[in-house]
């Protein structure tokens, strides 16, 4: 992969910016039988409205070190009714204090339950009821592409859209994070594995941590790179980090 992947976790110094119906009249009018009538069956629902059902439990993330030195912006998502977000572990990396905002604009004060840079994933944990209910899983490995997909994220945090569609492309695609620019200290992976691969609508600074939803409105995987020059972005698959979250709420 030549092209630079980002990180996108916005404002943090140091991130690589990297039926129609036809109706006929008949000639002339024949007595038939016709059977019973019965009501139209009902059209499935668009993915984009399933993915405006599910922006009411996104939220937005902010990292700030105590000095105040820097801060970032990022998105996260409700996993359980127990005040548990996830995000990517490269939104939250180093810092002290951590706030959660939900979609009705009540915010939080959160603690970082766990992390792995290795996998760039995060719990947070807020005490209080966030608003939303927790986004359902599709915790099957996907097989087949391409998939029609949307990304949701915090307009706050990106300064755009907080939604745009996407086609899922690869599945295991094996992403090199290129450039310089790194925050000394930050062990992230310098390769990202077994990514999803989406292109479609930009993705942007700040879409980090949150959801892709397939068209029944499920999570399938998590975003976390994007590259700067083209419509290309990688989300972790869902199903591969889905027996780590719930180890993690579990010690929570």
């Amino acid at each position: 992969m030549a092209a630079i992947i980002a990180l996108l976790a916005a404002g943090l110094a140091g991130f690589v910016i990297a039926n129609q119906l036809a109706l006929v009249s008949p000639a002339k009018t024949v007595p038939i039988a016709l059977p019973a009538a019965s009501g139209p069956t009902p059209s499935p629902p668009l993915l984009t409205d399933l993915g405006r059902n599910d922006l009411a439990s996104v939220v937005t993330v902010e990292a700030e070190l105590e000095s105040g030195a820097a801060e970032s912006l990022g998105t996260g998502w409700v996993f359980d009714n127990l005040g548990d977000v996830v995000t990517n572990a490269h939104v939250v990396n180093g810092d002290d204090t951590l706030r959660v905002t939900d979609r009705a604009g009540n915010t939080y004060v959160a603690r970082l339950v766990q992390s792995s840079q290795t996998s760039d994933l995060a719990l947070l944990r807020v005490t209080g009821a966030l608003d939303g209910a927790p986004l359902p899983i599709d915790a099957r490995s996907l097989s087949a592409v391409p998939v029609p997909v949307v990304t949701l994220a915090s307009s706050r945090a990106t300064g755009h859209s907080d939604m745009t569609s996407e086609m899922l492309i690869g599945l295991n695609d094996n992403v090199p994070l290129q450039g310089t620019g790194i925050e000394a200290g930050q062990a992230l992976p310098q390769e990202y594995d077994d990514m999803l691969h989406l292109q479609g609508a930009r993705i942007y600074e700040g879409n980090s941590g949150g959801p892709v939803i397939d068209a029944s409105g499920r999570v399938v995987g998590i975003v976390t790179l994007a590259s700067p020059s083209s419509a290309d972005s990688y989300a972790i698959p869902i199903s591969r980090v889905l027996s780590t979250l719930r180890q993690w709420v579990a010690i929570g």
